[in-house]
């Protein structure tokens, strides 16, 4: 009998446990609200002058391609996104992290232009270079913020794991979650063109409004990263930066997270036809003069209003 108890008391601290651990990782504070980028109305950039725009005023540059975004991207994206990252530091250099090829697609990322609210949908399915948690490979993510989503998802994202031993699907977390954020060095619900643009725009106008913003035009070449044409930009950081996981979120001021996680310099690449943001590329200059990346994304086989299936951010496409 005093054996059955003490069994007892074992499973009960072990399920203890794992629901305190399950809390501890899946839950996060609300988003915080996002920048919002305004369109004035006027006349988009001629092509000669958007060109010109890449070596004289790149913040403008890239106003203008947020602004041809919500104008002409209605439904929403379908692409790939090829991207290779040190996430918490991890792994440490000189070994490279994994790159990780992933389907995306992502729907109602501008915001409304009278409720200003928006309606995030972004499935995520990888190709290869998935990242494992609990031991199995997260071959497939799943995120909504619609009330009436399938599951009521509601703001929170479902992993697919499928050889996984136990739970394979789910369970449902915060975007911001403490599990998230192991997985990533950005929010899910940041994932698409859209908001990539707009991280770049808000940073760049910072520093801009500094005075410290420092821009290099490398010029119009191929990318063999994004399968085409790129006015390609780098722009020099005034000290060792880090960004916040969410748009409008906090960057970590802890000395360790920024020198494990900080970058000295960025690269972006824009489509001088789509006028869209297809790469980002973060280095970090060591002391020795080496440079090591800190992530690299890269976005290709763009389509732009695709016609979604009605099961696109469902749990059955995830499984898929």
């Amino acid at each position: 009998m005093r054996t059955i108890l003490i069994v007892g008391m074992v499973v009960a601290l072990i399920a203890g446990a794992a629901v305190f651990a399950y809390h501890t990782l899946t839950q996060g504070a609300p988003p915080p609200p996002a920048p919002e980028f305004t369109d004035t109305g006027e006349t988009l950039a001629t092509q000669i002058d958007f060109e010109q725009l890449a070596q004289t005023d790149p913040v403008k540059l890239l106003a203008e391609c947020l602004m041809r975004y919500q104008r002409e991207v209605k439904t929403g994206i379908h692409c790939t996104l090829e991207k290779q990252e040190r996430v918490k530091g991890r792994p440490a250099h000189p070994e490279m992290p994994p790159v990780e090829v992933i389907d995306l697609w992502v729907r109602g990322d501008v915001p409304d232009p009278h409720t200003h609210a928006t309606a995030i949908e972004v499935l995520m399915k990888w190709k290869s270079g998935a990242r494992k948690a609990l031991g199995s490979e997260i071959t497939a993510t799943l995120f909504s913020e619609k009330p009436e989503a399938e599951n009521g998802l509601d703001g929170k994202v479902l992993t697919w794991r499928p050889k996984a031993f136990g739970l394979k699907l789910g369970p449902a977390m915060l975007p911001n979650s403490k599990a998230a954020q192991e997985q990533s060095r950005y929010c899910i619900r940041d994932a698409g063109l859209y908001r990539t643009m707009l991280r770049t725009y808000e940073a760049w106008k910072a520093r801009q409004d500094a005075g410290e913003l420092k821009c290099a035009y490398l010029g119009k070449k191929h990318s063999d990263k994004t399968g085409g044409e790129c006015l390609i930009i780098r722009r020099h950081c005034p000290r060792l930066e880090i960004d916040a996981f969410e748009i409008g979120g906090t960057a970590s001021s802890d000395p360790k997270v920024i020198a494990a996680e900080g970058f000295t310099d960025v690269t972006i690449f824009i489509d001088p036809h789509l006028w869209l943001q297809v790469g980002t590329e973060l280095y970090r200059t060591e002391s020795d003069g080496s440079r090591v990346l800190v992530g690299a994304y890269y976005f290709r086989d763009i389509i732009l209003n695709p016609t979604f299936a009605p099961e696109t951010f469902t749990t059955e496409m995830l499984k898929k």
